[in-house]
């Protein structure tokens, strides 16, 4: 299921790696990945495993693929699964920005959890022009 993404609580809960709330925990945590080049076998796993390891302690995961090549759409998806389930069952996030049409549509067919961001989305910042 591809969501789109909408803050809509001013306060957020931190959750534990179980998916409890953790109600002495304050505040909200996002990572960004920007991974670069061909997402090939062991690029994809490295980024899996990567995503995996922050699910355990991140409210949102951010994934900008818009300096990537997704060769391989399904295999994306699939190793994109468990680490977006985990999120999604603490009530927290994975979203990928600049996700191309191919993976959108594996991320859909295979019910992934995620939410998708347009690259050129008005939503996001202008990217920064270099100074001097």
């Amino acid at each position: 299921m591809v969501t789109a993404v909408s803050p809509s609580a001013s306060k957020h809960m931190v959750t534990t790696r179980s998916g409890d709330a953790d109600p002495e925990a304050g505040g909200w945590l996002t990572t960004v990945l920007r991974p670069a080049g061909t997402l090939d076998r062991l690029a994809r796993r490295r980024l899996s495993q990567a995503v995996s390891h922050l699910a355990a302690s991140c409210d949102m995961v951010v994934i900008d693929l818009t300096a990537t090549d997704v060769a391989a759409p399904r295999a994306l998806a699939g190793n994109l699964r468990a680490p977006a389930l985990e999120l999604a069952r603490a009530g927290r996030c994975l979203l990928l920005v600049g996700a191309p049409p191919g993976l959108v549509a594996e991320l859909d067919r295979n019910a992934v959890p995620v939410a998708t961001l347009a690259a050129g989305s008005p939503l996001l910042p202008a990217p920064r022009q270099p100074t001097g």
